[in-house]
């Protein structure tokens, strides 16, 4: 198995912003790396800098605790699925499942073409092989590019959007084979989606990215209760957590619906700040009368007007409208501005049941366990709410 570290890695831009920002990483053998962020966010350049088609500006690239900065692609022996497929088109499907296993010395063409057969069968590519890929849809051809790169032998697997073009179906049987078979050849991966429920689903850590900068690793459940910043707290999650702001006074941090009482640590962490931002995931505002309200002891509640009900089949999303004052508007739009990406909005979302009764224009009482509150510090980011 292959170990993949990055070290202080930066790639300059045409501006002042790098394409790569103080990149540091590290990868153990055998493990699934998710890499998520909106478009733009530097993973593709980031996968292809790793197998060596873009050069750094500075950092260091190891492989197997080995500095691989000068050495080329095929030194690396890193195998990868480019989003745009990269097939040979003069070649049927099975000489492209084929192709980059027999660039390599010494393999043998029986044991080759058993694996091809394998991985044909597990991605539904069987009754394929005998066709060129202008005959093959965009899912099809892209399955094409993922059993490549599972035929071959290489250290680790590099996968770029590799499930985008599946359908919702098929792409869960896609990823599911394809985990299955990293993990039986115990290989090294690492994969980018935009798909944060994928990255949350499928991988053994997930590294959240925007702006080239990797903002947060960590295992899923790491990420989505304890969120470094203000940026990966707001990507996360459908929908995602609701960011509202806060002021200190006192003892206690008044927000747009409620007030809590801060605790020593969190009035520390705070320090002279006259506003912050408060988090607080959807399914942590609890109806006071349903059965997760009532089992709340130490919370925050209010009681405000619905302004609309979302159905979502196993649940359903309350939107609890709010005002923002002019000046407290701005901070939040600079705030926006520098991130590139909306994280606030003028209501707060309520996860209720399936059965909840609850419509437009009633009145509701909610519930929020004081410690599933976050804090965020709204010029850094900075979850103040986590220890140092």
């Amino acid at each position: 198995m292959t170990s993949i570290e990055v070290r202080n890695l930066t790639t300059s831009g045409t501006g002042d912003r790098p394409l790569l920002d103080d990149i540091n990483l590290t990868v153990p053998s055998g493990e699934t790396l998710a890499l998520t962020g909106p478009s733009g966010a530097g993973k593709s350049l980031l996968l292809k800098t790793l197998i060596g088609l873009e050069e750094q500006t500075s950092g260091d690239i190891l492989i197997d605790d080995v500095v691989v900065n000068t050495a080329d692609p095929r030194r690396r022996d890193l195998a990868m699925v480019f989003q745009d497929y990269a097939l040979h088109p003069h070649l049927d499907v099975f000489d492209n499942l084929a192709f980059a296993a027999t660039l390599r010395r010494g393999y043998n063409r029986g044991e080759l073409s058993e694996r091809i057969h394998e991985v044909a069968d597990l991605l539904a590519l069987g009754e394929l092989l005998d066709l060129k890929p202008a005959e093959l849809d965009d899912a099809q051809r892209q399955r094409v590019a993922l059993g490549r790169l599972l035929v071959r032998d290489a250290k680790a697997y590099l996968l770029d959007a590799p499930f985008s073009q599946q359908s919702e179906r098929v792409r869960t049987q896609v990823r599911s084979v394809t985990s299955q078979w990293q993990q039986e050849n115990k290989r090294t991966s690492i994969f980018t989606t935009n798909d944060v429920a994928e990255a949350l689903s499928t991988a053994d850590r997930v590294a959240v990215m925007h702006q080239g900068f990797i903002h947060q690793v960590g295992t899923p459940r790491d990420l989505y209760e304890r969120p470094a910043d203000m940026f990966v707290a707001g990507y996360l999650g459908s929908p995602p957590m609701n960011l509202v702001p806060a002021f200190p006074m006192g003892r206690q941090l008044v927000m747009p619906l409620a007030t809590m009482l801060l605790d020593d640590h969190l009035l520390e962490r705070i320090g002279e700040r006259g506003v912050v931002v408060a988090g607080i995931r959807p399914e942590h505002c609890y109806d006071a009368t349903g059965h997760g309200g009532q089992a709340v002891t130490d919370r925050v509640e209010f009681t405000t007007r619905i302004d609309d009900v979302e159905w979502r089949g196993s649940s359903q999303f309350a939107y609890l409208g709010y005002d923002i004052a002019p000046e407290v508007e701005e901070l939040l739009n600079e705030v926006e501005d520098l991130l590139e990406f909306d994280l606030f909005q003028s209501f707060l979302v309520a996860e209720l049941a399936a059965e909840s009764t609850l419509r437009p224009g009633m009145s509701i009482r909610v519930v929020i366990p004081r410690q599933r509150v976050h804090v965020f510090d709204p010029e850094t980011g900075e979850n103040l709410t986590l220890a140092r």
